[in-house]
């Protein structure tokens, strides 16, 4: 299942275009809650693999940041509700 582009989502990708820790993904998409970001937006983005951990063999490091894969900036060029093949 691929996860719906909305604008917290843009935002989160648009973001990850650089190496972002956790925090700067949370201010990207002007949440407060970590944990409701972690739950419904990296994890899912991950899963889809429009993202990746830039340190995978340690998911909890204070170090971690993420940063956006190709699939993830096709996802960005991809006009909104449009599908690929």
């Amino acid at each position: 299942m691929t996860p719906h582009v909305t604008p917290q989502v843009a935002r989160v990708l648009g973001a990850s275009r650089s190496d972002c820790s956790s925090a700067d993904l949370q201010a990207a998409a002007w949440l407060k809650d970590r944990v409701d970001l972690l739950k419904t937006h990296i994890e899912p983005l991950l899963l889809a693999g429009w993202i990746e951990r830039t340190i995978p063999a340690k998911p909890r490091s204070s170090k971690q940041k993420h940063r956006l894969t190709e699939k993830g900036r096709k996802a960005l060029r991809k006009p909104e509700g449009g599908r690929s093949a």
